[in-house]
């Protein structure tokens, strides 16, 4: 099974001024949204939400990983014609029992790092994550239908981090096999105890199980972390630079003894 990948932008501020003057692209910043519930599970419901809007290119919850809550603001770039006014008043509308608000958001910003992010890279290694393959869904259904009913059914294992359906090829569809991660402990039995129960008129069965904890643990704990943090960016050049030199330079130290 190939990787699930969520990949996100990271964006800040609000203003219209940086909004391209084509009027076919635009980037908003929303809050109002439940800083509880799970990033991918608020990624999906505004999706769903500003689908109206035009195509949704990509949607990113930042975490506050200090306080273990979502932050306050998310990042939503859509593409269509008139996206940013189409969203905007959809500012006050409700979500799922929450009142979002809505602004404009520039494209660039200088990268920050977030110290929060590095607390819990240690931890992120030991944590039980499991990859699952389910089918028994509606292929005829939105893809983003789908994994929104994945998701919800799911929820209940642990935290949902991303759904995955491949295209099927021969029909030109979607495929009939999703990849569904969750992370949490016991989330593999939980998930296997779902299996043939009825979501919406689906058969949802859970017919292979891959422990991705278990994967992560065999490679190397430092390189994994050094690579986690580059690809969340949270260290500039220099500090790349530094991290480089500081480990050849140890390295042969250790040769010439």
């Amino acid at each position: 099974m190939d990787e699930f990948v969520n990949k996100g932008l990271e964006l800040n501020g609000s203003d219209a001024a940086d909004i391209p003057k084509s009027g076919s692209v635009c980037r908003i910043s929303v809050e109002g949204y439940d800083t509880s519930v799970h990033a991918f599970d608020v990624e999906l419901t505004l999706r769903k939400h500003f689908s109206s809007c035009g195509e949704v290119k990509n949607v990113n919850v930042p975490e506050d990983f200090v306080r273990g809550i979502l932050k306050r603001c998310a990042y939503i770039c859509i593409v269509g014609e008139c996206a940013l006014e189409k969203a905007l008043q959809l500012s006050g509308s409700d979500v799922r029992g929450w009142t979002i608000s809505v602004q404009a958001s520039p494209f660039h910003r200088p990268m920050c790092i977030d110290p929060g992010r590095a607390l819990v890279a240690v931890a992120y290694l030991s944590r039980q994550e499991y990859r699952m393959m389910v089918t028994g869904y509606d292929t005829s259904l939105p893809e983003l239908d789908i994994q929104i009913g994945l998701c919800k059914h799911f929820s209940t294992c642990g935290e949902v981090t991303g759904v995955l359906i491949p295209g099927d090829r021969r029909t030109g569809g979607l495929n009939s096999k999703a990849l569904v991660t969750v992370v949490g402990e016991g989330a593999a039995e939980k998930a296997r105890e779902l299996s043939g129960c009825d979501v919406k008129g689906w058969d949802i069965t859970v017919v292979g199980v891959t422990d991705l904890g278990a994967k992560r643990n065999r490679s190397s704990s430092c390189t994994y972390i050094f690579a986690l943090i580059l690809g969340n960016k949270l260290l500039n050049l220099s500090l790349v630079w530094w991290f480089l030199f500081r480990s050849f330079f140890t390295y042969e130290v250790e040769s010439s003894r």
